[in-house]
């Protein structure tokens, strides 16, 4: 999907190309920064501790597969995200977020029906491709938790699959 269609987008909005991709794996998880690979550490009670990477200081993440819901506690603050079969939305600085459907390999989060960080879903996560300067606070820490839920639902896919 990578970037927006600037015609869809107010002028000044489309600032930062990100090179940005979550890793999700049986024995180790990663996020790939610019091209650079950062572990990441697995904690207590199904928390991922997302490292400090240039300057900027790191968070951690959770993905309830029972809840359906991710919760990230990051640098510039903290979000919740319950998804729901219709409208998944989530706050963070005050403002509404929407989660689009993870279908067809794609992932988008809009604000007013603008895309706000678009990406693909890959085999092993998430990659993004655009992430607009007011989610960059919880960037790593949302990359992380949407690759834990695409993870898990390909392997709930997978796993009806098998059974027929």
């Amino acid at each position: 999907m990578g970037i927006p269609n600037p015609a869809l987008c107010r002028r000044g909005t489309l600032r930062r190309l990100v090179a940005l991709e979550a890793k999700v794996g049986i024995l180790r998880d990663r996020l790939v920064v610019e091209g650079e690979e950062y572990p990441l550490r697995r904690e207590g009670r199904g928390w991922v501790s997302v490292p400090a990477i240039g300057g900027r200081p790191g968070g951690r993440v959770r993905y309830d597969a029972l809840h359906d819901r991710v919760r990230i506690e990051g640098p510039g603050g903290s979000a919740q995200i319950p998804f729901r079969w219709k409208r998944t939305v989530f706050t963070f600085g005050g403002k509404e977020y929407r989660v689009g459907p993870m279908a067809w390999g794609h992932v988008m989060v809009s604000r007013a029906d603008r895309p706000v960080m678009t990406g693909r879903l890959t085999m092993h996560g998430v990659r993004l491709g655009y992430v607009a300067p007011e989610l960059q606070p919880i960037s790593h820490e949302l990359a992380v938790g949407l690759a834990y839920r695409a993870t898990a639902l390909w392997l709930a896919a997978s796993a009806g699959r098998a059974s027929h």
